[in-house]
């Protein structure tokens, strides 16, 4: 498709790509525009959400009415569900952007002025916590748990609970949010999640972290 073109899914023969006849699917679902260097995708339903699937990662939810670029990724899924799941495979690889230039619109800026120091136990566990979600994709992408990370380094899952501890308390020290209970988007005592999405958006933790990765020593 050439730039500034668009088309449309949806059960709805009006639609450019045309889902099966399930009721449960909306009649027009999606639009996708081709910009300049990558895709908009439009939740044009009023009720069912869309799911943009990386090929790793967790998943991006676009609520109905809501709008998203396909930045950073250059082929992904568009996930809908009706009766059963539809899935739509986009590849936007001729649009994407060099990596070298997406480094500095797709990391977070830094939390704090001063340096963020770990010990290498808190690093270990960090980048076993974060594994997953940067080797899966779909339901599989979330941060691994205590005894996943303690099989994964040999190690006793309490001993991976207090590294855990002590890496909220040095993070939240350096302003890193939704570490403690009084954050608003902390998720009641599973701190999981938040610790993950921070060290993965910071840049402290890659795909190449993971796979350099050296168990337990």
């Amino acid at each position: 498709m050439p730039r500034g073109d668009w088309l449309t899914i949806g059960r709805s023969r009006s639609c450019t790509i045309q889902l099966p006849a399930d009721d449960h699917l909306s009649r027009v679902a999606a639009l996708l525009r081709v910009l300049e260097d990558c895709v908009l995708i439009r939740n044009e339903s009023r009720r069912k959400p869309l799911v943009l699937r990386p090929p790793v990662g967790e998943d991006r939810v676009i609520e109905p009415g809501a709008a998203t670029t396909s930045l950073p990724f250059g082929r992904f899924e568009l996930i809908l569900v009706g009766r059963d799941v539809v899935a739509v495979g986009v590849d936007v690889t001729r649009l994407a952007r060099q990596p070298d230039r997406l480094a500095p619109t797709t990391r977070a800026p830094a939390t704090a002025a001063e340096p963020i120091v770990l010990t290498g136990a808190q690093r270990r566990v960090l980048v076993a916590l974060c594994a997953p979600m940067l080797t899966e994709s779909g339901p599989r992408a979330q941060p691994a748990t205590y005894a996943q990370i303690g099989q994964r380094l040999g190690r006793q899952p309490q001993y991976i609970r207090n590294i855990v501890k002590s890496l909220r308390e040095s993070l939240s020290g350096y302003g890193v949010e939704g570490l403690t209970r009084d954050d608003s988007d902390s998720s009641h005592d599973d701190f999981r999640w938040a610790l993950a999405r921070w060290a993965i958006r910071s840049g402290w933790v890659s795909a190449d972290d993971v796979d350099g990765a050296d168990g337990g020593k």
